[in-house]
C-alpha cells in the first residue's frame, strides 16, 4: 500500500496555526473520500477537515487539543485499503474535550448525562468539584479569545477618534416595522448607500497605499460562546433591506453554532456593532485592522427632542463612528456622518431605499 502524508492546510486569512480540536476517526479506520475526520478550531471558526483519499487512517500526528502550525503532517493514510467508513464517534464537544484536558480528567471515567450519553461541561466539573479551593479558576486561553488579544494589540496601535450623532429614529422605526424587521438591516443598508456617496469612509490603509473599495462588504459583529466574531454580509450596497435581515440572520445563526467558513469571515470593507442589543446607549468600538472606519448602533429609546420649537417624545438613537485618522480627517468624517444622519431621518428617502 502506498502511504500519503495529509499536511494541515491553509485555513484562510494567513493563519499561521490551528488546534486539533477532535478526531473524528481513529488510527486503524478506514475512511471513505471526502468523510470528515478532524475537527479543526482556528482563530476564526471550527471548521470540519474532509479526508483527500479513500483509504485507512495509518497514523494521525497530533492529539486532541494539540496546537499545530499549518504544513504540519496531519494524518498519513494508506490509499489502497478498503473504502467502507468506520469512523470513530465523538462523546464530548471540542470545548469540553478542552476542559477536560485543562483539568486533566479522563473522559474514559466520566459519565455522560447529555443525550446519547454525551458527556456534558457539567459532568466534567462534577467529576472535578472536590478538589482543594485555590481561590480562583483558571480559564484556559481560546484561540478565539487569543486572537481577540493580539487584535487589540494591533489596534492599540492604529491612531483612531470616535464621534458621535444623535439620531430620530421616527422613520427609521416606522419602516422597519412595516418591513418586520430589526433596525440594523434597515440601518446597514443606508450605510452602504452612503459609503457609494462618501467612498472614503469605505477604505482600508496598507503600507503602500489606500485603498477606496468599490463593493461594501460589511462586518456585523455577532456575539458568541467563543467570543465576539465578525462575519461579512457581502456587497450590502447591492442587496434589498429584506435579503440584508435574512443574510444577517444567516450569519449569526452560524456564528453561534460555529459554522462559518473561512471565507464568511474575510474581506469586510466596514464594520457594524449593534451595541444596543443589549441595551448599550453609545459606546466608542474599535477598528478592525485594514478598516477605515467602524460604527456603533446605539439602542433606541424614547428621548426629549425640539421639533419646531416643542419638546416631544421621539425614539432616538446615537451613533459612534471610530475613524483610521491616517486614512480620514474629521472634516471628511463629518460630512459622511451628516449625509447617514440625513438619510436615516428622511421618511421619504429610507422608503426609496431597496426593499
Amino acid at each position: 500500500m502506498a502511504e500519503r502524508v495529509f499536511v494541515l492546510p491553509d485555513l484562510g486569512e494567513g493563519l499561521e496555526e490551528a488546534v486539533v480540536s477532535a478526531w473524528l476517526v481513529a488510527e486503524g479506520d478506514t475512511v471513505v473520500l471526502n468523510q470528515p475526520f478532524a475537527e479543526i478550531e482556528t482563530a476564526k471558526a471550527t471548521v470540519e477537515i474532509p479526508s483527500p483519499f479513500a483509504g485507512r487512517i495509518a497514523k494521525l500526528h497530533a492529539t486532541a487539543g494539540e496546537t499545530l502550525m499549518v504544513g504540519a503532517p496531519l494524518v498519513t493514510f494508506e490509499i489502497e485499503g478498503p473504502e467502507t467508513a468506520a469512523p470513530a464517534s465523538v462523546s464530548a464537544s471540542p470545548a469540553v474535550r478542552k476542559l477536560a484536558k485543562d483539568r486533566r480528567v479522563d473522559l474514559a471515567s466520566v459519565a455522560g448525562t447529555g443525550p446519547g450519553g454525551r458527556i456534558t461541561r457539567e459532568d466534567v466539573e462534577r467529576t472535578t468539584s472536590g478538589e482543594p479551593d485555590s481561590g480562583f479558576e483558571l480559564v484556559a486561553i481560546s484561540p478565539v479569545r487569543r486572537a481577540i488579544a493580539r487584535n487589540l494589540e494591533e489596534i492599540a496601535r492604529i491612531p483612531q477618534v470616535t464621534t458621535f450623532r444623535t439620531v430620530d429614529c421616527t422613520a427609521l422605526d416606522a419602516l422597519r416595522r412595516q418591513l418586520d424587521v430589526s433596525p440594523l438591516p434597515v440601518f446597514v443598508r443606508a450605510l452602504a448607500e452612503v459609503s457609494r456617496e462618501h467612498p472614503w469612509i469605505n477604505a482600508s490603509w496598507t503600507d503602500d497605499a489606500i485603498r477606496l473599495h468599490r463593493a461594501v462588504h460589511v462586518g456585523v459583529a455577532t456575539d458568541t460562546d467563543r467570543g465576539l466574531v465578525v462575519p461579512v454580509l457581502r456587497d450590502a450596497d447591492s442587496r434589498t433591506i429584506g435579503a440584508i435581515a435574512a443574510e444577517i440572520a444567516r450569519l449569526a445563526g452560524s456564528a453561534r453554532t460555529d459554522a462559518l467558513t473561512p471565507q464568511e469571515l474575510a474581506g469586510a470593507t466596514i464594520a457594524v456593532s449593534n451595541t444596543g442589543s443589549y441595551g448599550s446607549e453609545a459606546g466608542t468600538p474599535l477598528l478592525h485592522p485594514g478598516h477605515a472606519v467602524t460604527i456603533a448602533l446605539g439602542v433606541i429609546t424614547p428621548r426629549p427632542v425640539v421639533v419646531d420649537g416643542n419638546v416631544q417624545p421621539r425614539p432616538v438613537c446615537t451613533l459612534s463612528l471610530t475613524f483610521d485618522h491616517r486614512v480620514l480627517d474629521g472634516a471628511t468624517v463629518g460630512r459622511a456622518f451628516g449625509a447617514l444622519v440625513d438619510l436615516l431621518e428622511s421618511g421619504e428617502r429610507l422608503t426609496a431605499l431597496p426593499r
